[in-house]
């Protein structure tokens, strides 16, 4: 029996096991034929997002573990941090403890309790908005070029790199770079190589580099042993990488500008984000931008604060490179053998693409969500009507 909550809709575990598995947004591409909308955003439909999330943390481990499953004792692994240069004074909110104490350029010192304020100007009006929406536009350019510059110090890196987005708003990117063992590298040096690498804006042509400041690189090591008869165990070190990863991953899946859509939302994040979006559809032109400007530009980097690359890269495979991916996983090889597997195991009466059930399904939840909606409204209307007496 599905559990009901107090109002008489099914309880949100329900509705978030349903989500889980039925496609929010199924696609009709001939009648009676739909398909998943793969999105990769988790507001925008968790099923999907959670197909994306996984595929990719499946790439990950395939870079990491051998076929049976067991940690490859012949690489080293780096974490390396690359984000982006100052826009402007942000306030200082202790997030690590190492911050903790620290006076921040407003004059004060804050506190955990004030996480409102972590990553807002201090200024709103002098913040250079166009400089971090342009920054944006050049990160796929910068980061090819961060790329070489780690393949100079040593030819046979790979990497798996994740854009997450910085309280600030502005993406940074966090990578694993696999080399080979007896590689003459460490993590500091490939690090600082990546940082010191620089780009040209494809549509203004200025240089655009990293941020300097706040960030650390580590070699993700073996768990060191006592005997110099036992090869050391990367067992835990593979499974931090994962982890590292999988963490990256959930952060990519959330929708690129939180804020506007967030009820939890001061009035100063959601007026910073508002700025940056304007700046982002009206104020700064992409290389594809028609003589109308940027409001006719039909590319999504319009859409999402200047950059419209991709979430994750990883290395490919080439003639002299292995690539990240020793078995040669690919997205669109995972989807391929999950159509297939789900094509053999499909019963006869059921065509291909979604079942009619998993779409009304999909239509029931949003009834749902639409219902909850008006209901939280009509709440909230009510808590703010002056009191008849």
């Amino acid at each position: 029996m599905t559990s009901m909550g107090t109002s008489g809709l099914p309880s949100d575990d329900v509705l978030a096991a349903i989500r889980s598995h039925i496609c929010a947004r199924p696609y009709e591409v001939e009648p009676g034929r739909f398909i998943r909308c793969q999105s990769r955003l988790t507001a925008v439909c968790p099923s999907c997002a959670g197909l994306y999330r996984g595929d990719w943390q499946r790439i990950a481990r395939s870079g990491i573990y051998d076929a049976d499953g067991h940690p490859l004792p012949l690489y080293k692994y780096f974490f390396i941090t690359l984000s982006a240069p100052s826009f402007g004074s942000v306030h200082l909110v202790p997030k690590w403890e190492r911050d903790a104490g620290k006076r921040c350029k407003c004059g004060q010192t804050h506190g955990h309790d004030d996480v409102h304020l972590r990553g807002l100007p201090i200024d709103q009006g002098s913040y250079r908005y166009e400089d971090q929406v342009r920054w944006h536009g050049a990160l796929g350019r910068l980061w090819k070029s961060a790329a070489a510059a780690m393949r100079r110090l040593c030819p046979d890196a790979e990497y798996f790199a994740v854009r997450e987005l910085q309280s600030r708003m502005a993406l940074h990117v966090h990578a694993v770079v696999r080399v080979p063992a007896r590689a003459a590298v460490d993590a500091e040096a490939m690090g600082h190589a990546a940082r010191m690498a620089t780009a040209t804006h494809p549509e203004t042509g200025e240089v655009v580099e990293w941020g300097k400041r706040g960030v650390q690189d580590r070699e993700i090591r073996a768990r060191i042993t006592e005997s110099d008869d036992v090869t050391p165990d990367m067992s835990r070190a593979a499974a931090r990488i994962v982890s590292y990863v999988s963490k990256c991953l959930a952060y990519s899946t959330k929708d690129i500008t939180p804020g506007e859509r967030d009820e939890t939302a001061t009035p100063e994040r959601v007026e910073f984000v508002k700025r940056l979006r304007q700046t982002a559809r009206l104020g700064v032109r992409c290389v594809d931008c028609p003589p109308g400007g940027p409001s006719d530009c039909t590319r999504r980097a319009h859409d999402n604060l200047g950059y419209g690359g991709h979430v994750v890269t990883v290395s490919r495979p080439t003639d002299r490179r292995e690539g990240w991916s020793l078995p040669h996983l690919t997205r669109k090889r995972l989807r391929e053998e999950r159509m297939s597997w789900m094509e053999a195991n499909r019963p006869a009466d059921v065509g291909g693409g979604l079942s009619d059930t998993d779409v009304r399904l999909a239509e029931w939840l949003a009834d749902q969500a639409a219902r909850r909606a008006r209901e939280t409204w009509a709440e909230g209307q009510r808590a703010r009507a002056p009191s008849s007496a």
